[in-house]
């Protein structure tokens, strides 16, 4: 199984790829530059000791059965609608989250949640995942953080999937979360987390059910 990291140049994109990479899938970083994605993908591959390529968006959209759109929100619904007709042939993971900052963060999704949106353009393969997970400390691999993955999606053979790339990494447990309406919850959840972080002097918070 091919997974594109669509936009993987930052720190959720970084932990995705290595991570994932590590797990056994063959993974390719996306950028707008081609020459920033193999520098990346050189990058990266050096962390793991893995071989992760890098690709235009648009051609890691193309080569791969999996995409997972670490893109800037604002950017997103534009992205997804150029890229159309290769998006919806594949599963589109979003980890996305709308969100801005008004004196702390918080949650606009356009309409109803960014999956939703996503899925409105792309159809029933797309997933919502990864939302809650912190950044910076899972790109960080001399952390292994233990979190919970809250998967949404309505097409059950997509969450199936997911689900299972999701288990495939360390340390993190993939939960079925229902139909892709409730990403809405998980998405408003990571600003809500940001904020209790920041308020109590607490480093990256994700979530873990017990």
């Amino acid at each position: 199984m091919i997974i594109s990291i669509v936009g993987g140049t930052g720190n959720l994109g970084k932990g995705l790829a290595v991570r994932l990479a590590l797990a056994g899938y063959k993974v390719v970083v996306g950028s707008r530059e081609e020459e920033k994605a193999k520098a990346k993908a050189k990058e990266y591959s050096d962390l793991c000791g893995c071989k992760i390529d890098g690709l235009v968006n648009e051609r890691a959209v193309d080569v791969c059965d999996v995409a997972i759109l670490t893109i800037p929100w604002k950017n997103a619904l534009d992205f997804v609608r150029q890229y159309k007709e290769s998006l919806s042939k594949r599963i589109v993971v979003s980890p996305i989250v709308p969100m801005v900052k008004e004196g702390e963060f918080v949650y606009k999704p356009p309409n109803s949640s960014m999956a939703e949106s996503i899925a409105s353009i792309l159809g029933d393969k797309v997933v919502s995942a990864f939302h809650n997970v912190p950044a910076k400390r899972f790109s960080n691999l001399n952390e292994t953080p233990e979190f919970d993955v809250v998967v949404c999606g309505d097409n059950e053979d997509a969450k199936a999937v997911v689900m299972e790339i999701v288990n495939s990494i360390e340390r993190l447990r993939a939960l079925d979360g229902g139909p892709l309406s409730n990403s809405r919850i998980v998405e408003s959840l990571t600003p809500f987390l940001i904020n209790l972080a920041s308020r109590n002097g607490m480093r990256e918070l994700g979530v873990k059910f017990v």
